[in-house]
């Protein structure tokens, strides 16, 4: 079944049957018995009567019945004389006529369809002396039931419904108990593994051929395992390349305290050298630190119009001074107004990471293209230098903290492996996505693609985790 409500409803009414199946075949039973009785008990009245009208005439027959009555239920035991009078001059029913042949069977609304057999029990009596002839019937007792689907209402009729409640609801709530407990057991033991650490636990296939909520449950409840245990790795591989990057500066100072505590050292150029180690040693925890803060989930971005031109202007500016050393030429092009709404602190440092990056590793006297242009609902910026480019299998990689490309990004070239990893941060954190591409004959163009101003996309409230995919199609 697909859905637990249909398991419920099937089961409820399947309980509703089977309790109607039992009472109506227990009343059934039941309703036979008693008459079989109830015959038992007319005969015996009916020999009783017979020697008592024998033996001491019609007057001592008038005592017995009037000890009878009062022993059995009103109105249950007549005894009639020839002319259909009751001895006791009680009004008889006029089924019990009907049935002695006296008076035909009224056609009224409440009459019974049929007589039924304890309707015709009639025991014939006669008295020897006078010849006289007597008929003695004694009538099923009077219940608070009802006539339902052909059946008796018999005294026993709530008991046995009861017990047939009773009995059908205790095996159909242990079977639909079975059926939900059992998965739940699964998942209560898969969640105490991984609190216990184990990560790898799957709960999905154990639902056998489930389709109900409960089997939905377990495939979101392994994919959140799965995510837990990608997070999880990525946290330690995190700490494993913070724990790296930060004992090469240190070594390095290491090295450069030896030097200068040597004689004859140039103490200015190692002290140089220290701080310079110092300062990258400063600069690498101040991106570590940046990098944490973006990845808290509950960050907000300080949302506010930001002009794409009055945005990139001053930084190009900026890149320029640094890319005017070897000779880097870098060409702003942003052919109409642009706005989008996002942080412009945050966007500006995601910007500055990816032009300085295309700056770094652009050859001396290359050329560096940042152009934005408005598509749709979306601002498209594009970083585009005429580097050694990244091997295709790695392109979205480079979006992952402290990974490098061993043939062009050494640490000699200054980068950590953080800058990109903001960056794609900060515009996942914008609502938008980021995609490198290498582009013919060789150079890498980076892509963000952010909402614009007016646009159907609104920034995130929070930031996506480290390993989400960042796609989107552009063109090489």
């Amino acid at each position: 079944m697909r859905s637990l409500y249909l398991r419920f409803f099937l089961s409820f009414w399947t309980a509703m049957v089977l309790v109607l199946t039992f009472t109506i075949a227990a009343t059934l039973w039941l309703a036979a018995e008693r008459q079989e009785r109830e015959r038992d008990l007319q005969d015996s009245l009916a020999r009783e009567a017979s020697m008592v009208l024998t033996d001491q005439g019609v007057p001592a027959l008038q005592q017995w019945l009037v000890r009878q009555v009062t022993l059995l239920q009103p109105d249950r035991l007549f005894l009639l004389d020839a002319k259909g009078n009751d001895l006791l001059g009680r009004q008889v029913p006029t089924f019990i006529l009907a049935a002695l042949g006296r008076r035909p069977f009224p056609a009224a609304r409440h009459a019974p369809r049929r007589l039924e057999p304890e309707y015709r029990m009639v025991s014939q009596l006669r008295n020897p002396v006078t010849g006289e002839t007597y008929a003695l019937s004694l009538q099923r007792p009077r219940t608070m039931g009802t006539y339902l689907l052909g059946v008796f209402a018999t005294p026993e009729t709530p008991v046995v419904a009861g017990l047939a409640t009773l009995l059908v609801s205790i095996v159909v709530c242990y079977l639909l108990a079975r059926q939900l407990s059992k998965p739940i057991q699964h998942l209560r033991e898969a969640t105490r593994m991984i609190a216990g650490g184990d990560l790898g636990v799957r709960v999905s296939d154990l639902m056998g051929t489930r389709r109900d909520e409960l089997a939905t449950l377990a495939v979101d409840f392994d994919a959140m395992a799965g995510r837990l245990r990608a997070l999880l790795e990525s946290q330690q591989q995190l700490l494993r390349d913070v724990s790296h990057e930060l004992r090469s500066p240190l070594a390095r100072l290491q090295i450069a305290l030896g030097l200068a505590r040597r004689p004859g050292a140039n103490l200015a150029q190692e002290l140089d050298r220290i701080e310079q180690e110092a300062q990258r040693l400063d600069e690498l925890i101040g991106e570590i630190l940046s990098l944490s803060r973006l990845d808290d989930p509950a960050r907000a971005i300080e949302a506010e119009v930001v002009s794409m031109s009055e945005l990139l202007e001053p930084l190009v500016e900026d890149a320029r001074i640094e890319a005017g050393e070897r000779a880097v030429t870098i060409d702003l092009a942003v052919p109409q107004e642009i706005e989008l709404q996002g942080d412009r602190e945050l966007l500006h440092r995601a910007i500055e990471n990816v032009v300085r990056n295309a700056v770094r590793f652009s050859p001396d006297g290359g050329h560096v293209v940042v152009q934005a242009q408005r598509s749709g609902a979306q601002v498209q910026l594009a970083i585009t230098d005429q580097g050694p480019g990244v091997p295709a299998t790695l392109l979205q990689r480079i979006f992952e903290p402290f990974f490098r490309v061993a043939s062009a990004r050494e640490r000699d070239s200054g980068g950590n492996g953080i800058g990109l990893a903001i960056a794609a941060r900060v515009v996942s954190l914008h609502g938008g996505t980021i995609v490198a591409a290498n582009v013919e004959p060789h150079g890498l163009r980076v892509t963000l693609l952010l909402p614009a101003q007016g646009g159907n996309q609104e920034p995130r409230a929070g930031l996506s985790a480290p390993t989400a995919p960042l796609t989107a199609r552009v063109a090489a």
